[in-house]
């Protein structure tokens, strides 16, 4: 060890010096109180030794300068050096900073003995600092990706805010959140959701300085905070590095996972002068991200807040509208387009509030989804589909199919066969009578699981068609790995379709494309009579849209379906 020694006696320093050093130990000779704290901020030894009583300073005040000057992580212990210890004494050393006690005269034994009890004493202060420090690290980490946790980043904005103050610099707040995380999970289970996390976070490292702040604050969404000068544009470059780097595939245990993200920035002081303003702003910019589509980065404004508002006021309503009688099916009819008679129709859900009205499934879907609602909602509307069915077949209305919208959180369920299942048993509607219609998004994350659910659903007799094919995420493979029976032409295509010609190309392509791989096709959003000539000329001989029926109540679909039946009754010879 390193062993400051101060006393002003020559002879008793003498003595002792070669004491340590017969032990050793290297030894550092001072003669005084002030020569003793010069000597230990050179030379930081690992033990102090003071003569209580010296000219000048005394031990207890020269101990007691030490200590002032000592932190918890460079902590040393400090003997005292008496000719005589009384109780007076020993609360006036440990008051002073001292540790322990050494009587003059003293034998070697004792003096190794002292040495030794301050070296584990000093020890065991040190692995305790490491203890403490690494369940400092440990409480403010995330264990799964290194980044930092919930808890650091709410003590750490509050700081940021701070350093942005005093140092005349504005804070940006990234909010990021994975897009359909959930049935990523779902469908290839939670380690591989987990190894995504990983990967995802080393990919956010990548686009950040190293100043940076990174924390991941729930299961899939991470913030990050920048200092700067100019900060708004400083986070939206790091914005879109962040939705460039997570846009490209991850490949996991074999596994080649495709995601994107959303992302809100909002900037203090413009957008928030508390930490909990500013968080908010962010994370209604991040949601307003997922609603124009997902795969963007937004930045806060005013007017995102009071839409805010309105959505956590329609998501409380929508909470309670199932037992309220609030949602309704409605029906629209598909059409043979050659013979005008009805061959099949869809079951729509819609929302009529008491206050805000009709709500549109295009606002009031993804609340549900984003809320957990959807699935509670959408075997719902199966169970009331299938309902209405079977009092369609019991009137003799037995020749159509009933399609149904599946939203993804619902065909990536382990459990959707077996509540399919039930329902159908329950309502007694046969399964060869019920369509699943499945948006694109819903087959984005192709797994074995998937298929194997379609494939149980084509066993059981329930077919699937594929709605609004060509519009987002379009790929063959959908068609070759999975037992579709039918695709719809989304409405966007027909529009002007006598005169546009890449809309008439693209229907073309789409009706031919069907025919060879033996799919029926469906046109949807139908206006007027020129594309149901269009569609005929051209193969497609199914179709729904305003022009042939709006969607109407089941009371009013039994009417048109029994006048349809009366009409071809009459024109029988």
């Amino acid at each position: 060890m390193k062993i400051l020694v101060a006393d002003d006696s020559k002879t008793n320093l003498a003595i002792i010096s070669t004491a340590l050093e017969q032990l050793g130990h290297t030894v550092i000779a001072t003669h005084s109180g002030e020569e003793a704290i010069s000597e230990y901020e050179k030379n930081k030894p690992d033990l102090i030794i003071l003569d209580v009583v010296m000219e000048g300073m005394s031990g207890f005040e020269c101990a007691s300068k030490i200590r002032a000057m000592n932190t918890e992580e460079n902590w040393i212990p400090i003997i005292f050096l008496s000719a005589s210890v009384d109780d007076q004494s020993i609360s006036q050393g440990i008051n002073a900073g001292g540790d322990d006690y050494l009587t003059k005269p003293f034998s070697q034994i004792t003096l190794e003995a002292k040495i030794k009890a301050m070296q584990r004493i000093a020890e065991m202060k040190k692995k305790l600092l490491l203890t403490t420090e690494e369940l400092k690290v440990l409480s403010s980490t995330d264990p799964l990706t290194g980044t930092y946790n919930r808890l650091q980043f709410e003590k750490s904005i509050k700081e940021k805010i701070a350093t942005a103050d005093r140092q005349n610099l504005t804070l940006g707040l990234l909010f990021i959140d994975l897009d359909h995380f959930k049935a990523i999970n779902d469908t290839f289970g939670h380690n591989i959701g987990d190894l995504l996390i990983r990967e995802v976070a080393d990919r956010i490292k990548e686009c950040v300085r190293i100043d940076d702040f990174i924390a991941r604050i729930g299961g899939d969404e991470f913030v990050i905070m920048i200092l700067d000068k100019d900060t708004a544009h400083t986070a939206e470059v790091v914005a879109k590095k962040i939705l460039d780097k997570l846009a490209q595939p991850f490949t996991l245990e074999n596994n080649t996972i495709r995601i994107s993200s959303s992302i809100g920035l909002a900037c203090y002081p413009y957008n928030g002068l508390t930490r909990d303003t500013l968080v908010q702003s962010a994370d209604i910019a991040m949601y307003h991200a997922k609603e124009l589509g997902r795969n963007n980065f937004q930045n806060y404004t005013n007017e995102m807040n009071q839409k805010y508002r309105r959505q956590v006021s329609l998501e409380q309503e929508l909470r309670f509208a199932l037992e309220r009688s609030q949602l309704f099916i409605v029906y629209q009819p598909i059409y043979n387009l050659i013979s005008k008679q009805i061959v099949g129709m869809e079951g729509l859900l819609r929302w009529k509030h008491n206050s805000f009205g009709i709500i549109s499934p295009n606002i009031f879907i993804p609340i549900a989804e984003e809320c957990g609602l959807i699935m509670q909602i959408g075997n719902w509307v199966l169970e009331n589909v299938c309902q209405q069915g079977a009092k369609w077949n019991e009137l003799g209305f037995d020749h159509f199919k009933l399609s149904v919208n599946l939203s993804a959180h619902q065909i990536h369920q382990n459990s959707f066969i077996d509540t399919l299942n039930s329902i159908l048993i329950a309502t007694k509607f046969s399964p060869r009578q019920l369509e699943l219609e499945l948006t694109e998004p819903s087959l984005v994350s192709f797994t074995n699981q998937l298929k194997t659910t379609i494939t149980k659903l084509h066993d059981m007799g329930v077919n699937t068609t594929i709605d609004d094919f060509g519009t987002r995420y379009s790929s063959l493979s959908y068609l070759r790995s999975f037992p579709i029976s039918s695709l719809k032409i989304d409405k966007e295509f027909l529009i002007n379709i006598q005169h546009d010609v890449k809309n008439s190309i693209i229907v073309k392509s789409l009706i031919s494309l069907a025919v060879n791989l033996n799919l029926n096709v469906i046109a949807e959003g139908i206006e007027n009579d020129e594309q149901i000539q269009f569609l005929i000329i051209n193969g497609c001989f199914l179709g729904q849209g305003y022009y042939l029926s709006k969607p109407i109540s089941a009371n009013d679909m039994t009417n048109l379906l029994m006048n349809e039946s009366k009409s071809n009754i009459n024109v029988i010879p």
